[in-house]
């Protein structure tokens, strides 16, 4: 065989360089895809109006409220607190959280501050997906919950749950709730 018919066949594979070259842009775009931060628009911000009243969540252990009103044109402002004892009236009230929900620049915001925790400061969870009536919040950074979850399941039921890891374990924890106001 002719030395020229093997330098013409090596001309026809990529080089290693080349070859690891195209395997550093590949993984570049992956990475990219993975942490792109999805696009949100004031319409998708829109989706949560439902969220304003009031909601019920009845438990043997003291019932929990949520009251969502709405502040402006780009925030929602909510808090949750439980009521022990016979009646709302004569019941005492333990505050849990209060949250902010807005719209900053293409990110929808669930913003907690929940009692005795963190400092008093917020802890932000983006909004990662909405499908249909639920919204999906995450933020893998904070220790639990890392992800919060709404969903309308009609004009009257939200169903909510918080998931994360607990001491290595997957832990979710469900908030039914109705609407009262």
């Amino acid at each position: 065989m002719r030395p020229s018919y093997f330098l013409n066949a090596m001309r026809t594979y990529p080089s290693l360089s080349e070859l690891c070259d195209s395997a550093i842009f590949m993984l570049f775009l992956a990475l990219c895809a993975f942490t792109a931060e999805t696009i949100f628009t004031r319409k998708d911000f829109e989706k949560l109006k439902p969220i304003v009243g009031t909601w019920l969540n009845k438990r043997p252990r003291g019932d929990i409220y949520e009251t969502w009103t709405r502040k402006s044109e780009t925030e929602f402002a909510g808090m949750s607190y439980t009521l022990q004892g016979a009646d709302a009236a004569a019941g005492d009230t333990t505050p849990l959280e209060k949250v902010r929900l807005y719209i900053d620049g293409n990110q929808i915001v669930y913003a907690p501050v929940a009692a005795g925790q963190n400092d008093d400061k917020e802890v932000l969870f983006k909004l990662k997906s909405i499908e249909g009536s639920r919204f999906v919040f995450e933020n893998l950074q904070h220790d639990f919950p890392r992800r919060i979850v709404y969903d309308f399941r009609s004009n009257d039921s939200l169903y909510a749950h918080i998931e994360g890891e607990v001491q290595s374990k997957q832990r979710r924890v469900d908030y039914p709730y109705r609407r009262i106001h």
